[in-house]
C-alpha cells in the first residue's frame, strides 16, 4: 500500500475545515495558536502553526478553512448546545465523510475529528484518519 504526504494532508485539511465553521461562530477575532496530531496507518502527524482570524472569518465561518483539496466537500452540518459542537460533512472526490465533536469557549477551542475514505481503487480506501485539534487565542492579531 503506497501513501503520499499529500494524502494524509488532504484528510487533515478536511478535518481543520469542519472544524473551522464549527468553531468560528462563538471565536473572538484575533491571533490564534493550533496543535494538531493527525494519525494515519499507525503513524502521528503532528502540525503547529499560527493563524490571525478578522470578524469577517468569524462572521462567515471561515475561519481556519484550508481551501486547498477542499473542492467537492459539502458545508458541515453543525450541532451546538451550550460550549458542546458536532458537526458532519461528505465530500465526493475524493469520497470521503467526516464527522467530529468538541467544546468551544471564546478563546479556546478543542476537537477530535475522524475522517473515513470511501474512494473506489484507492490504497486509501477504508482509512479512517483521526485528528486532534487544539487552539488558543494569543492576543490580537499582528501586521
Amino acid at each position: 500500500m503506497t501513501i503520499t504526504l499529500k494524502k494524509v494532508a488532504c484528510f487533515a485539511g478536511l478535518a481543520l475545515m469542519g472544524l473551522a465553521s464549527a468553531s468560528a461562530q462563538n471565536l473572538k477575532p484575533g491571533q490564534y495558536e493550533y496543535a494538531t496530531v493527525t494519525e494515519v496507518f499507525g503513524m502521528k502527524i503532528p502540525v503547529n502553526f499560527k493563524q490571525c482570524v478578522t470578524q469577517k472569518d468569524v462572521d462567515t465561518n471561515s475561519a481556519y478553512v484550508n481551501q486547498q483539496g477542499m473542492e467537492g466537500c459539502t458545508p458541515p452540518e453543525v450541532k451546538r448546545k451550550g460550549n458542546n459542537i458536532s458537526m458532519k460533512y461528505a465530500c465526493t472526490k475524493p469520497k470521503m465523510s467526516g464527522e467530529g465533536k468538541g467544546t468551544v469557549t471564546d478563546d479556546t477551542f478543542n476537537m477530535d475529528m475522524r475522517v473515513t475514505q470511501f474512494d473506489e481503487g484507492s490504497d486509501m480506501k477504508g482509512t479512517v484518519v483521526h485528528t486532534a485539534l487544539s487552539a488558543k487565542r494569543l492576543g490580537d492579531c499582528t501586521k
